[in-house]
Parts: structure tokens; sequence; C-alpha cells
């Protein structure tokens, strides 16, 4: 323990003789540990944002949603009577998939509230009372629409967040609005919902806020785009399917391909989302990103212990008659190793330190400046400090090997 001090003692001082030199030796692996801590957290951070997005939709959830088609798509439908989806893809679902645990529907709506004091332009939708369940949505205030009200189609509706704030009194349980000719009753308030910006349209996230919900089957009374003779109008918009587990949900997203094939005469009107499916993506091409730029912060790190490198053999020669000498008292070959390695690990060791403290300025400044998400994890300070000291071993084991195998007389001659 002794002799490991006394090492390091002889080291540092050595390394404090030429200061300005071990600085600028170690601004190459400062640099690049600056820029492994920096790519590491917002690849993290840009990892867990895809995640909550994904996630938010539910990894046990399979998602049908309705499609624009055109004219020939359209003719098509009609010749092989498919309607786009409907209230029967449901009970064929629930019917054909064991696995299947709740099915919720939704179908929105052209309709729009009028009359208001305060501008409002909610999104209205109708929906089965289980949406909320299959959502992960809770209530702050009343309750959701119930089979009560879809039985005897009730106008009764559930409000946002953000809708009840915009209409004040009017917007509390007890309280009516009018959507289009029609009257509702207001019986719930959604909790504010905490929506994540998705920048992909597969995953896009409806914001629960800015909905006013009723009850399905009141289409008829609020829709007024309802024509026979134009486009086919579906009846819903989305349903969303949920398993039992997530380990389900590939298995029984093939067999709902199947059923929905089948009754729809092969018409493909309908796109099948897959948030289980989009994590996995999500992950492979995160791993891939984390591969590029793991390689280019390497890369970086490499330059800096080439820096190194060179610095460790110029010390070298320069201190060829301090090695003879050492030699010439009794030091072994391992000693003189052990020496300069411990001086090239130092350098990159406190290079790793300054790049570290460097490199939380600069993610702070990034998610600052940019506004990307990033995330500073334990394993983004400890791997590239680890990184720095295999550096400072690598790169300085050919100096010191050099140091030590110096022909003690021919050292002690040197001028």
């Amino acid at each position: 323990m002794r002799k490991t001090l006394k090492i390091i003692v002889i080291a540092i001082r050595s390394l404090l003789q030429h200061k300005l030199r071990a600085a600028l030796s170690i601004l190459g692996v400062i640099c690049g540990v600056m820029a492994v801590l920096a790519m590491v957290s917002i690849g993290e951070g840009a990892k867990r944002e895809s995640l909550s997005q994904i996630e938010q939709l539910g990894t046990n959830n399979i998602y049908l949603k309705a499609i624009s088609l055109t004219e020939t798509q359209e003719n098509a439908a009609r010749e092989r009577l498919s309607r786009g989806l409907t209230i029967y893809d449901k009970h064929r679902i629930m019917k054909g998939c064991s696995v299947v645990k709740d099915v919720a529907c939704l179908n929105e709506l052209t309709a729009s509230m009028i009359g208001m004091i305060r501008e409002i332009s909610p999104q209205i939708v109708a929906c089965s009372p289980n949406y909320v369940q299959v959502q992960k949505l809770f209530l702050s205030q009343g309750r959701f629409i119930s089979d009560f009200d879809i039985e005897h189609k009730n106008l009764v509706c559930v409000v946002g967040d953000n809708v009840a704030e915009k209409l004040g009194p009017v917007g509390k349980p007890g309280s009516h609005i009018r959507i289009e000719e029609h009257i509702f009753k207001v019986v719930g308030v959604l909790r504010r919902y905490q929506k994540k910006a998705a920048k992909s349209s597969a995953v896009a996230l409806r914001n629960y806020n800015n909905m006013v919900f009723v009850p399905l089957g009141t289409e008829g009374v609020l829709d007024q785009a309802r024509d026979i003779i134009g486009p086919i109008k579906r009846e819903l918009t989305e349903i969303v399917i949920q398993t039992y587990r997530a380990d389900q949900v590939l298995k029984t997203a093939e067999l709902i391909e199947r059923i929905m094939g089948i009754s729809h005469g092969g018409v493909k009107d309908y796109q099948m989302v897959i948030p289980l499916e989009l994590l996995q993506q999500s992950q492979k091409t995160q791993r891939t990103f984390n591969i590029v730029l793991g390689s280019i912060a390497f890369i970086s790190l490499l330059v800096g212990g080439i820096g190194i490198m060179n610095i460790m053999l110029t010390t070298v020669s320069e201190r060829t008659r301090e090695i003879g000498i050492r030699r010439a008292v009794g030091a072994a070959q391992e000693d003189i190793i052990i020496q300069f390695l411990v001086e090239s690990v130092i350098l990159t060791f406190s290079g790793g330190l300054f790049g570290i403290i460097a490199g939380i300025g600069g993610v702070w400044l990034i998610t600052s400046l940019a506004g990307w998400k990033t995330a500073i994890t334990l394993w983004s300070l400890i791997l590239p400090l680890c990184m720095s000291i295999f550096v400072g071993i690598f790169f300085g084991l050919y100096p010191a090997y050099q140091a030590a195998k110096m022909d003690p007389i021919s050292a002690l001659h040197h001028e």
C-alpha cells in the first residue's frame, strides 16, 4: 500500500513539473469523455421519450383505426359490402379471440358546441362505457358514460379537463351544454391527462383534456355529415382491443387480422397499430443509434489516447537518465512500467473527471437551448470514466514498455 502511494505521489510530481503540457495532453480525453456523456444522455433521453409515448397507448393494446379511401377503394368496399369499422367487428373479435380482455369503441363526430360565451372548439366523440378503463383514464368529478346511457340514448356527456376549465361553472357535473341543436347534461369531468407530444402519426395520442365524450349511438342525433349517397360513413373511427397480457398481443393481432380480412371481404379499410410492436422497433432502432453514437464517441477518445501516447513517449525520451538511475539503484522493469502507466492513467482519469463536468454542462445547454430531452444516468457517468482509464492503460502501455526495456548503462550516459 505504501509503495503504491509512493508511486502515485512520484507520478503526480512528475506531471506537475510540466503543467501546461499535461493540461494540453488531457484536452483530447476531456473532449472525448464530454462527447460520450453528451451522446449517451441524448440517446437515453430520446429513448425515454419514445417509450413514454408508446407506453401511453398501452403495450397490451391493439388499435384498429379507420382510414381514408380513394374512390377506387370506396367502390371496392361497396362491392364487397364492407362498411369500414363497425360495432359488429367488436363482437366478432370478442367472440373469436379468447385472450381478449376487453374491446372499446370510439367514433369521431363532426358536431360542435354552440351558444357558449367563450370560444370553445373541443373534439366531440362517441364512445363505449369501457373506453375509460381500456385507456386508463380517470375522473376528477362525477361519472363516465354508462351502459344505461347507451341503451336509452341519454343525452349526457363527459368533458375533458381543459373543456371544463374553459366552461367554468357550466363545465361541472349537473350543468347543461348545447351540442348542435341538442342539450346534453354534463355527468363527469376527466382528470387532467399528461399527454406526451408524439412525433409520429402512427403513435399519435389523443388530447383527452380537449375532448367531449357522448354515448355511442347518439351519432345520428349529432353528426350532420351523414350522407348515404356520398362516401361510405364509418360507424366507428377506432376500436381498441385489450389483451390480458402483453405477451399475447402479437399472436392476437394475427388472429384479429384474419377475422377482419374475412368480415371486410379482404378490403383494407382500416389500419392496425400495435404499440408493443412499435416499442420493439423503437428499441431496435435505439440500439443501432447507441452503437453509432458510441462509435463516434470512441473515435473522439481514440484521438485523445493517441495524444496521451505521444506525450508519454516524449516524457520517456526526456527522462532517459532518470530511468537509468532508477534501474541502477535496483528498480525492476515492472517498477518502471507501473510508474509510467500510473502517470498515463492519472492523466486520462483527470481528463475523464473534467470531461464529465464539462459533459454535464453541455447536456444542460443542449436541453436549454435546443429543447431536446436528455437523461443523465449513472451508467452515462461511469461508462466514459471507465473508458478514459482504459485509454490511459492501453495507450500508456507502449511508452511504459519502451522505458522499461532501456539498457541501464546506456540510459545513464544519455545527455
